[in-house]
């Protein structure tokens, strides 16, 4: 009943997120790459991986100054790996040679509304290391260490201010 409520909200967001400090859309989800579900429902898969990849983006920019607002629209999503066929089972194999990508553009906007940055992104790891442990177990893992990197980077002065 819980995840059903959840997926209502979502669907009723149109495919939005909207946090203190950050806006994700989602823009037509139908073309993108890979968000290929591997025994589930193909749409509620899809609200699952959004719903993730959203509260990500609201953690990072948590570290924004609370004055600023990132906005960001993907284009495409490819997570890293892919799915297929294992003892009759669809799951979702990761190894080196399926690293994650994703496509986006964002804008950073000031409480005055003042652009402070806006520009196309696409990350692809192209020396993509698939390692196994604990730590990496985690749902997306390598999807998210690659939207962390690029944050980071693309944010360090605004956020050692």
């Amino acid at each position: 009943m819980y995840r059903k409520l959840i997926l209502l909200c979502t669907t009723l967001l149109s495919y939005s997120a909207f946090a203190g400090n950050v806006q994700v859309f989602w823009e037509n989800p139908e073309n993108y790459t890979d968000i290929i579900a591997g025994t589930e429902n193909k749409h509620t898969y899809q609200e699952e991986v959004f719903a993730a990849f959203e509260q990500h983006f609201i953690k990072l920019a948590k570290k924004l100054p609370d004055d600023k607002t990132l906005y960001v629209s993907v284009k495409d999503l490819d997570l890293a790996g892919a799915v297929t066929y294992v003892n009759s089972h669809r799951i979702r194999v990761v190894k080196e040679e399926m690293p994650p990508r994703i496509e986006f553009s964002f804008q950073l906007i000031d409480v005055d509304n003042k652009l402070l940055a806006s520009r196309g992104v696409s990350l692809y790891t192209p020396n993509f290391k698939f390692t196994r442990s604990l730590k990496f177990n985690k749902p997306y893992y390598h999807d998210f260490e690659l939207i962390t990197d690029w944050f980071e980077n693309t944010f360090k002065p605004i956020i050692e201010k």
